[in-house]
């Protein structure tokens, strides 16, 4: 007895114990996994960062190679004379305007010290330019410091931001010389930044909450996503709006950006997009960057919690499933001390009981903990018992074939037995379905007749096929040969044709009908092909296999699921979920392309589009 309670003891503190260093090394694998996370996404924002400066940096030489096609193509001779240029250029003008997306809605020209000659206004709305008073572009002059600069240094694209009613802008130049080489003068764009932003930068997605920023030498907001944050000094404008928030760790991410061409780090701030901002802890990554005469920073900043949430919600369930089998373990123990006094038949039943709960939980425990990884073990089992069932398949095949032919004038007999044997081949057909996508095969790929391939495997699989389904093929010939393995055709087309026979299977007032069609692909697709993948680029020729059918349709939140491993809406006697997994599996493999049309009544099609060549 007190040997017994002795080991009963033992037995408990170590499980205590192996639950206090697991949660101790929950929680240090957290702190791990955390920093690793953390430098992860600082390293995608870093990514984002630069190829948004790229974006900048291509965007507004673009609208300056759009000014200077203006300058080349306008007729500047009359540049004294608004109404001249106006009535000359007006097409051109109309083109340069709708190009920039309402990003500005004035054109003007200076002379070569900077006095305003003339201006153009654009009407959006109305689509047509006019001539606007010089009082008008005024604004755009005084408050643009880097306009000597300019006239300085007439070279640069643009010069530097600047506000005005707290809407940032930046002026485009582009110089206008005489016949005889001299300056005469120059025209100047107002580029509105908040509408660039809008374009081109509002819609940038991230897998979590976060946008990109845009400040200027000074730390004031160039292009944001909050109109009311544009003109903002970072800490100081924002301490005039807000001056109880707490601006210590933006202190900070200010003077390490001023000190650094590029970096990322994190810091306690706000979300300045909501009504009321609150406080957040952020990641973020940055880079300088050179547009003209401008220098500006651009910012990316995300959720340094969001991120992470992941991981702690996980760590929180696991620390609280081991602090609960903790605490079961401490209610088993005192409740095996208190009845370990009734050496009873009940006793040691109660006590069996409570040790088949726990190990029930410790199993539960380990299901949650390894649910990651169910289609490995899934994938292993499965093809465990494909090569047991192959085994077991080819002596009733080799033994069927034998009985068909010993028993082939009884016409009772060898309908069953060809019904065994059909049976029997479909289920190594799956097994080897199955078995392709679980272990490498060595792939020897042959130049074929696209149409007269389509057209074997076709045949083939119509003969297994009930003949109360009409099965209409429309194959156009001489279309071409492409490299494959014929094997991967004909399973292709097989689980195509399987599906469409299982989905006619539903049909009740109307015949079952498969359609497959083999024709040339269409213009548009071809195009399309070619523009997408490098391959295809490399060749002129396309031919579509199409099959459909006349069956219930796809509903449109299955569509995409479809052609995921062990998905099935059919019951576990008609559908594994591995035929549309194998088509996409084959389509991925060769390189082509895969389409799929689907309405609910009205039936569903395959597009399986393949490049060919003329056979020589």
């Amino acid at each position: 007895m007190k040997r017994t309670n002795r080991i009963v003891n033992i037995m408990i503190a170590a499980m205590t114990v192996f639950i206090v260093v697991s949660v101790f090394f929950a929680i240090q694998g957290f702190s791990i996994i955390r920093k690793t996370t953390t430098a992860s996404s600082q390293d995608f924002l870093l990514q984002s960062t630069e190829y948004v400066g790229k974006v900048i940096q291509l965007s507004m030489k673009n609208r300056h190679q759009a000014l200077n096609y203006l300058a080349i193509d306008g007729n500047l001779k009359n540049s004294n004379d608004p109404a001249t240029y106006l009535k000359n250029s007006a097409s051109s003008l109309n083109t340069f305007f709708e190009s920039l997306n309402n990003e500005t809605d004035a054109l003007f020209y200076i002379e070569p010290d900077g006095t305003p000659l003339y201006a153009f206004h654009w009407n959006a709305q109305e689509k047509q330019v006019t001539t606007a008073d010089i009082q008008t572009i005024r604004p755009f002059i005084s408050h643009d410091l880097s306009l000597k600069q300019l006239l300085d240094k007439p070279t640069a694209q643009n010069g530097d931001s600047y506000f005005i009613d707290k809407k940032a802008y930046v002026n485009f130049y582009q110089e206008i010389r005489t016949a005889a080489g001299t300056i005469d003068g120059y025209l100047i764009l107002p580029l509105n930044l908040e509408a660039f932003y809008k374009n081109f930068l509002q819609d940038f997605e991230l897998d979590y909450k976060g946008y990109p920023m845009i400040k200027d030498r000074s730390m004031t907001v160039v292009m944001h996503p909050v109109a009311q944050q544009v003109g903002l000094d970072i800490i100081n404008g924002r301490e005039k709006l807000y001056p109880d928030f707490d601006y210590s760790d933006l202190k900070r991410l200010e003077k390490y950006q001023l000190s650094h061409d590029s970096g990322k780090l994190t810091y306690k701030s706000y979300w300045w997009d909501e009504d009321t901002p609150t406080e957040v802890l952020k990641i973020s990554a940055f880079e300088w960057i050179d547009v003209g005469l401008a220098h500006w920073v651009v910012a990316i900043n995300a959720d340094y919690n969001e991120r992470n949430d992941d991981i702690i919600n996980f760590v929180i369930v696991l620390s609280f499933l081991l602090v609960l089998l903790l605490l079961l373990i401490i209610i088993c123990s005192l409740f095996i001390h208190n009845f370990r006094k009734k050496e009873t038949i009940e006793a040691e039943n109660r006590q069996l009981i409570e040790k088949q709960k726990q190990q029930k939980m410790q199993h539960q425990l380990e299901l949650e903990l390894y649910q990651r990884n169910k289609m490995e073990t899934v994938g292993l089992l499965t093809t465990s018992i494909v090569h047991d069932m192959n085994n077991f398949l080819t002596p009733i095949i080799g033994n069927t074939q034998l009985l068909l032919e010993e028993h082939g004038e009884d016409p009772v007999l060898k309908a069953d037995l060809e019904e065994i044997l059909h049976s029997a081949q479909k289920g190594k057909q799956l097994s080897s379905n199955v078995l392709r996508f679980s272990k490498p095969q060595k792939s020897v790929q042959e130049w074929i007749d696209i149409s007269a391939a389509i057209g074997v495997a076709t045949h083939l699989i119509g003969e297994i096929i009930p003949k109360k389904v009409q099965l209409t093929l429309s194959i156009q010939e001489n279309l071409g040969t492409t490299k494959l393995e014929e094997t991967d055709l004909q399973n292709l087309i097989y689980n195509l044709i399987t599906n469409a026979y299982q989905a006619t299977k539903e049909n009740i007032t109307k015949q079952q009908e498969i359609h497959v069609t083999v024709s040339p692909a269409s213009k548009e697709l071809t195009e399309q092909l070619k523009k997408t993948s490098y391959q295809m680029n490399q060749l002129n020729r396309f031919v579509t296999l199409e099959i459909s059918d006349n069956g219930p349709g796809i509903p449109t939140e299955l569509q995409e699921k479809i052609f995921e491993p062990f998905f099935t809406t059919k019951s576990a006697d008609e559908g594994t979920g591995l035929g549309l997994f194998a088509v996409t599996s084959i389509v991925a493999k060769y390189e082509w392309h895969l389409s799929l049309v689907s309405e609910e009544g009205q039936g569903t099609s395959f597009f399986i589009t393949f490049p060919v060549r003329f056979s020589e």
